[in-house]
């Protein structure tokens, strides 16, 4: 599957990726790499755990934790906020 970052949380080192049915995964990064807003990823997004994807944007694979699915876009602002909120 694939979809487009629409998010990056620097600070924390979560994305939030779009994918073609217009849900919203939530993904912890597991490095140091250099995601963008509008960088297409593939992959196994929809499944929790840990995943090793390809940036296609940056023909870079980056390995993620994928913490939530099929999230409208209201409920990953939220789990954001939340994560936010209790690394502080």
């Amino acid at each position: 599957m694939r979809g487009v970052v629409v998010h990056h949380e620097h600070r924390i080192k979560f994305i939030t990726i779009r994918n073609s049915r217009g849900e919203f995964i939530l993904a912890e990064l597991l490095g140091g790499y250099l995601v963008e807003n509008g960088d297409v990823i593939s992959g196994s997004i929809e499944y929790l755990g840990s995943q090793a994807l390809l940036n296609e944007t940056k023909n870079q694979q980056i390995h993620v934790f994928v913490q939530d699915i099929g999230l409208t876009e209201k409920q990953a602002i939220r789990r954001i906020q939340g994560t936010r909120q209790s690394s502080l």
